[in-house]
């Protein structure tokens, strides 16, 4: 019966690291594409979009994108991979939080303008509704193993 419950949440805690790590690369290669593209101009996004910001181009936004936003996300997916247990569902709960207060500042700056404004919040949300159930999932086949 013991072997049981322990072999479903080991299960249940696998299945949500891979749907964390998937979400969490998609997070950062999102991040990481758009920054090229606001760099090297391939979304055709105008400079009038930045009026009213503290930018006059996109560079300084793209690099914050690229950098902040997907290298924390990458991040994450990383210490879900291979870091130490104790920090892995918190790692993507900081990723989801970055994701999804880059989003509030950005709409914050420049208004809703796209349906990807949304999509990201929820996908920053995502992030940290599934880092919660990781953290949940291990901690419960912790006291399931015990």
């Amino acid at each position: 019966m013991l072997e049981a419950k322990v072999g479903v949440a080991m299960e249940e805690k696998q299945g949500i690291r891979i749907a964390l790590v998937t979400v969490d690369l998609f997070a950062a290669v999102s991040a990481i594409v758009g920054a090229i593209g606001l760099v090297v101009g391939f979304m055709n996004i105008p400079l009038s979009v930045l009026s009213g910001s503290p930018f006059t181009d996109f560079t300084v936004p793209a690099l914050l994108l690229g950098v902040v936003v997907g290298g924390s996300a990458l991040a994450a997916a990383t210490i879900e991979v291979f870091g130490p247990r104790r920090f892995m569902a918190l790692a993507s709960a900081a990723a989801g939080c970055v994701m999804a207060g880059w989003i509030m500042v950005e709409v914050a700056m420049i208004g809703l303008g796209s349906w990807m404004q949304p999509f990201y919040f929820a996908v920053g949300l995502l992030m940290i509704a599934l880092a919660g159930l990781r953290w949940r999932a291990t901690t419960r086949a912790a006291a399931v193993a015990h």
